[in-house]
């Protein structure tokens, strides 16, 4: 699948994943019983944010 996003808008969604990616790892430092799950997440999230830079080129 393929979106038609302004370079703006691809930066902006980036933006968000990385706050979240903060968030979590926050997060982590509070919560032992889910420490598996949330580094599985914020994996999930940080391939998320290399597919986009490779597309973008952001530096």
């Amino acid at each position: 699948m393929k979106l038609d996003l302004e370079s703006n808008d691809v930066r902006i969604i980036r933006n968000l994943v990385t706050s979240r990616i903060n968030e979590l790892r926050e997060k982590l430092a509070d919560v032992d019983d889910k420490e598996d799950e949330l580094k599985e997440v914020i994996r999930t999230y940080k391939r998320v944010i290399k597919k986009i830079d490779e597309q973008i080129n952001i530096d």
